[in-house]
Formats: structure tokens, sequence, C-alpha cells
């Protein structure tokens, strides 16, 4: 079978402005990325796209963008960052994306005083753009309750 990513954010009672400001930047930079997504395009495109858009922000600091390939393993062709946090070579950046490959888009922030917030998600690549797996649950995903 074939494996995906997938990272949603969850908490216990409400979130407070702060935070829900922390997780819409983080879904800015991934939808930043998924608008260049698309067959034909340079597969370093979205990247830099996705980092010019975290670099404008003002959580740049403590954030990270990451993708990659995946499919049978969790990192596989097309790769399209070097030593990132995977140590291998982005070889893939300067070639086209192509139909039915599989990315994971990550985007890791580790605030200095609200922690870990993250979302990734798995794509595939159509010649009009891309099929997201599992987009629900965005946003706080709110546990606890009764």
């Amino acid at each position: 079978g074939y494996i995906g990513d997938l990272c949603r954010m969850g908490i216990l009672g409400e979130p407070d402005a702060e935070l829900e400001d922390l997780l819409a930047q983080v879904e800015a930079v991934q939808q930043a990325a998924f608008s260049k997504v698309r067959a034909g395009a340079q597969g370093g495109d979205f990247i830099v796209h996705a980092e010019d858009t975290l670099k404008a922000l003002p959580v740049a600091p403590f954030t990270d963008f990451f993708a990659h390939g995946m499919g049978l393993i969790s990192h596989e062709a097309p790769f399209l960052m070097t030593n990132h946090p995977v140590t291998y070579e982005g070889v893939d950046a300067a070639h086209p994306l192509e139909t039915g490959m599989v990315i994971s888009v990550e985007t890791t922030m580790l605030h200095p005083k609200r922690g870990f917030i993250k979302l990734e998600d798995t794509l595939t690549v159509t010649d009009d753009g891309y099929t997201m797996f599992g987009e629900r649950g965005r946003g706080w995903n709110r546990g606890g309750r009764s």
C-alpha cells in the first residue's frame, strides 16, 4: 500500500485569539504552496512561493516549511528540497511536476511560548492543480467536550 502524511491541531477547550492567529499563519503558508501545485509547474516553484509567504509573516523566525515526494516510503521522488530535514539533494526542484506525483506539504511552528503548531497535507498532482487527501479537520479541533 501507499502512505500519506497528515497533521491537524487539537485543543482541550477553546483556542484564544493568539492561537487562532498562529494557526492561521501556518495555514497561509500551506495555501500559498497549494496555489502553485499543478502538472507542468517547476517542482521548486511552490516551495519558493511558500517560503516567500512565510518570510513575510511574524512567525517566520520559529516556523519551517518543507515539502517532499512520498508513496511507498515516506520520502521519495520528487526530491524537492536539499538536506531539509532529511539528507538528500533536491534534484527534482528544477523539473516539472507530473500528474500523479504524491507530495507532502508541511508547515511547522515551534512557538517559544505557545508550543508546537503544525499542518501537514498529502496531495496528488493533477493536470489543473491537485487533489488533497484528508482535507477535513483544518483549524482547531476541540476536544474534551461531553
